[in-house]
């Protein structure tokens, strides 16, 4: 569903729409969550390079392009290398947001034993992602214990992060406390790659963030104006900047 173009070592190559695009800076591969399956195996003394065989880079996709669709069957997992990526679900006609993804997490991972998508991603923002084919993965995986070890460890990083958010927003009993951990789960997300953990972009609307929170986007623009009354954030565009990420953190009981 994605719109690029691949040379024949997998990097992106802007096409005529996009040639004047310029896209913020990707994310380290020393701290994106695919790393473990991206890197040289050591298997006795030799180093093998296999991530060239089942790995695509920075396929620049548009935003609004859809990455892939809830039920779809399971055909790659993905890293965000830049931009903003929105999951979704359909519940009764209506979009429900389950989740945001932003550079150095992965995308459809969560699928791998599934066989098929829990939810749809959509772009937000334009961006990259890097592709890694599950077949070829697993072939090379039955064939090379190392690369079985780094798999593991990639879906252990990645069920800590999954955890982490989930304990972030659970049991928040207040809509403040439910806007306060998001404010701060989303900034300590984002801190290796942005180099702050006191401001970031949100670059998804309000009416995605308050479905994502269980709220409604009246309660949502009130909660940050109040908070921006109470100086605790300061609101510009999209930018949110926070000024008392002390009392951000008693608010969200963390």
């Amino acid at each position: 569903m994605v719109n690029c173009v691949l040379n024949m070592k997998g990097c992106c190559q802007p096409n005529q729409q996009n040639e004047n695009t310029t896209l913020e800076n990707y994310v380290a591969c020393e701290i994106c969550a695919m790393n473990p399956v991206c890197q040289p195996l050591k298997v006795n003394d030799s180093v093998l390079s296999l991530a060239d065989d089942y790995l695509n880079k920075r396929i620049f996709i548009k935003a609004g392009d859809v990455l892939f669709d809830k039920s779809e069957p399971t055909s790659a997992i993905y890293a965000v290398c830049t931009g903003t990526f929105k999951l979704s679900q359909d519940l009764n006609g209506k979009e429900k947001v389950v989740g945001f993804r932003f550079p150095g997490e992965l995308l459809g991972e969560d699928a791998l034993f599934a066989k098929q998508y829990n939810y749809q991603v959509t772009a937000i923002t334009e961006g990259a992602i890097c592709e890694v084919s599950i077949d070829k993965l697993m072939s090379y995986s039955e064939l090379v214990p190392n690369l079985q070890y780094s798999l593991m460890e990639l879906l252990g990083k990645q069920h800590l992060f999954n955890y982490q958010t989930f304990q972030s927003l659970v049991a928040k009993h207040s809509a403040e406390s439910l806007l306060a951990a998001f404010i701060l789960n989303v900034t300590e997300r984002c801190k290796a790659h942005y180099g702050t953990d006191t401001s970031i972009n949100l670059p998804m609307s309000r009416d995605s963030i308050a479905s994502f929170l269980g709220l409604r986007r009246e309660t949502l623009s009130r909660l940050f104006s109040k908070f921006q009354k109470e100086r605790l954030i300061l609101v510009s565009a999209k930018r949110i900047e926070i000024l008392d990420k002390d009392k951000l953190q008693q608010l969200a009981n963390l």
